[in-house]
């Protein structure tokens, strides 16, 4: 994976001695700068250190313990997600969640420098994440910036209120998925009814890893299984890329849909 902390700078853009509104940003690579992206001159451009310096302290100063999870970064996108231990609902017994954290970041604008929250099975540290039962928050002020603090109180708060609401209509669809016995037919109305946005070759590894009756998820005959079946093979990617985090979201809104 490239450096993702690799100094940055901004560089006005121009052509033929004009100057242009819009900046490069470069990224520093070994001797030499390589560009990741253009931003207009209002782009509110943060180095990921920064990023992680935030999120780090929303972590230290919330009331559950995070640690270090994963990393991405692509060049362009940044991805830091923290997760914790602390349990905070079960499919079942032996079967515990816990809460996670996570702070995205780009330099070519794609993304904004943002939070959200994702759920962990504890047994196999997947992680879920939604679009549905979690709220994103994009920072409106940039950290040493007038309204910072008030920014990352917002962000604190979100993380010791997380477990209330949404968060308890997540954990009954999960369970209600725990209840519903997959069939071919259910299978195929799944896949078309609930995950057509999904492309055909994930789809296939899902269901191959899933039906695989030698493999890890060969009794976990239930749309519980099948979800971890997915999220395990787009959490724990050798080389995730931002489309294995949105088919993460879109897998697991799309069969918690499917039982609600």
């Amino acid at each position: 994976m490239k450096n993702p902390y690799a100094e940055i700078r901004k560089v006005p853009l121009n052509y033929q001695g004009i100057e242009s509104s819009a900046y490069s940003v470069q990224r520093r690579e070994e001797n030499d700068w390589k560009e990741a992206g253009v931003v207009g001159s209002k782009y509110m451009l943060l180095s990921n250190s920064k990023v992680k310096e935030a999120a780090d302290q929303v972590a230290n100063a919330s009331n559950i313990q995070f640690e270090q999870d994963k990393t991405f970064f692509d060049g362009r996108r940044y991805i830091y997600s923290l997760k914790s231990n602390n349990v905070i609902g079960n499919i079942k017994q032996g079967d515990d969640l816990a809460l996670g954290i996570q702070f995205w970041n780009s330099y070519d604008g794609s993304k904004s420098f943002g939070f959200s929250m994702l759920l962990y099975r504890l047994i196999c540290t997947n992680g879920m994440m939604s679009k549905k039962f979690f709220n994103t928050f994009r920072f409106k002020h940039e950290p040493n910036s007038e309204g910072w603090e008030e920014n990352l109180d917002k962000v604190i708060n979100i993380v010791n209120s997380t477990s209330e609401g949404s968060l308890n209509n997540m954990i009954g669809n999960l369970r209600k998925l725990d209840d519903l016995r997959i069939t071919m037919k259910g299978l195929g109305t799944i896949r078309h009814d609930y995950l057509s946005d999904i492309p055909s070759g994930i789809w296939g590894n899902i269901v191959d890893k899933f039906s695989d009756p030698h493999g890890q998820y060969h009794s976990e005959t239930s749309g519980w299984g099948l979800l971890n079946a997915a999220t395990d093979i787009l959490w724990h990617k050798d080389k995730p890329t931002i489309a294995s985090y949105n088919q993460n979201a879109s897998i697991v809104d799309g069969l918690c849909k499917a039982v609600a």
